[in-house]
């Protein structure tokens, strides 16, 4: 999932390298760099602890 997000990013960097003036490029690498990366990547991070969680008090139950 991170190498897609990389990918992702390069691409986005290149269309705001090729934008006509400044403000477009931040405003491109914003709304279609960062802020889906952002989404991405909190979504995957709420998912993650609740499996940490999960596995850590089947860890412990395992052990007693």
């Amino acid at each position: 999932m991170i190498i897609v997000a990389i990918g992702w990013l390069y691409v986005v960097v290149m269309i705001a390298a090729v934008s006509d003036t400044l403000l477009k490029a931040v405003v491109r690498v914003l709304f279609l760099g960062v802020l889906p990366i952002a989404i991405l990547l909190w979504t995957r991070g709420l998912r993650r602890p609740k499996r940490r969680e999960d596995g850590q008090e089947s860890t412990e139950a395992g052990n007693t």
